[in-house]
């Protein structure tokens, strides 16, 4: 008697589950999930994935797709209308930026993390200081998405569009980046004293929201360092050095200085230079990436210090760190 008991409670639990299946099958309408990252200038992290954030209209808890795959996926929806943003990695994959606002489309907003709060000694002020460039970041986002009665239960896979129509729902993105790329290059006369120098840029802006593109109205102090010296031709003492940041946009029209901090070979010298409202320009790269570039010239030459401990000088660094070799013929 207990055998058989046992036997019919198992069968009703079955049936039981089977209709809670039937249920939760035509509750919910399956959407395919396509992307084309072609734009974003991220083919170097295909590895990493990506994340489907859908926001219900009605309000509620957000539906949070990982994509392990980042140009493909499914995901299941209830009825109602809803609004989704896409965007490469995922919410804790990145060290330099985070992410804020993220129980609404419209407030979600990916921010700076690395800040410092410093006083300006030139000017006795406190800014912020963002100390480390975020990674590059990119997305997409669809305003108006709606699930329908008729499409509940339906698992087919329709033409790849961005409508949903009876027969099911198919939602395709194409991701841009949201971050640009900022090369700076500094003209010194006297390079030949530079050990290590880094600069910073004043206005960048210290977030942007992922579903309209737009960056935030606060900005900071991004630094960064200089590298790679390069000997202008047939000198050996002025020259050229170039660092790189990325940033969350960055408007041509607003003012922007630079300001250079270079330590001389003696190791005690240190030498500060500021550029007034420099000027970006758009330049292509061997990839087709659009990178601004900021070009400016130090006031004065470098003064002539004794090197620390000897002769060398230059960064710190191996001859290779100073660029092609250039034979000249020096006068004596």
């Amino acid at each position: 008697m207990k055998i058989k008991h046992l036997v019919i409670f198992l069968l009703l639990l079955s049936a039981s589950a089977c209709e809670r299946r039937e249920i939760t099958y035509y509750m919910e309408a399956e959407v395919s999930i396509t992307a084309d990252w072609s734009r974003a200038n991220l083919d170097y992290e295909s590895n990493y994935g990506a994340t489907a954030v859908f926001y219900p209209k009605a309000g509620g808890k957000p539906k949070i797709v990982l994509l392990g795959d980042r140009t493909q996926g499914k995901v299941r929806l209830t009825k109602g209308h809803y609004s989704v943003v896409i965007f490469n990695r995922s919410f804790n994959d990145f060290s330099g930026l985070a992410f804020r606002g993220t129980d609404k489309y419209n407030t979600l907003e990916a921010y700076t993390v690395q800040v410092e709060s410093r006083v300006i000694t030139k000017t006795n002020e406190t800014r912020n200081v963002i100390v480390n460039s975020p990674e590059k970041l990119a997305a997409d986002a669809i305003e108006e998405l709606e699930i329908t009665e008729e499409m509940l239960g339906n698992y087919s896979n329709p033409p790849l569009t961005r409508a949903c129509t009876q027969d099911g729902c198919s939602l395709h993105f194409t991701p841009r980046e949201l971050t640009q790329s900022v090369q700076v290059k500094v003209n010194v006369k006297g390079l030949h004293n530079v050990r290590q120098a880094h600069c910073t840029l004043s206005g960048v802006p210290t977030s942007v929201f992922l579903a309209s593109g737009r960056t935030s109205e606060h900005t900071a102090i991004q630094e960064f360092a200089m590298e790679n010296p390069v000997f202008d031709k047939d000198s050996y003492t002025d020259g050229t050095i170039t660092g790189t940041l990325n940033v969350f946009g960055f408007d041509k029209e607003l003012s922007h200085d630079l300001d250079l901090k270079a330590g001389l070979v003696d190791g005690k010298t240190v030498v500060e230079q500021t550029f007034k409202e420099v000027d970006a320009s758009e330049k292509t790269d061997e990839t087709g990436v659009i990178i601004l570039h900021i070009n400016a010239e130090t006031h004065e030459t470098m003064p002539d210090v004794k090197p620390e401990g000897g002769a060398d000088s230059g960064f710190d660094a191996d001859v290779g760190g100073w660029g092609e070799e250039v034979d000249s013929d020096i006068k004596i």
